[in-house]
């Protein structure tokens, strides 16, 4: 069988500001996507670390230590003291 030929697109003139959604506010949205990803990166990190320490491959936590500090991210997940109740 032999194959199609494809029509290249049309050439349009676009209006620049319909491209980008309309009018430019110049603020900048945060973009939720990386801080999560790496929060969840992070997370996952510190579990295989404890289970690293917990079956004594001290060479494999340092080495997931390495990754989580060129993350900046703590070895520790920060845990809120509980309430106290009287």
């Amino acid at each position: 069988m032999a194959a199609r030929k494809s029509t290249p697109p049309a050439e349009t003139d676009l209006d620049e500001d319909l491209l980008d959604g309309g009018e430019d506010t110049g603020e900048e949205t945060p973009d939720p996507g990386p801080t999560a990803m790496k929060d969840a990166y992070a997370e996952a990190l510190r579990r295989e670390r404890a289970d690293y320490l917990r079956y004594g491959r001290k060479e494999r936590a340092a080495d997931v230590a390495a990754e989580l500090k060129r993350l900046g991210a703590p070895l520790e997940r920060a845990v809120p003291a509980p309430n106290e109740t009287a």
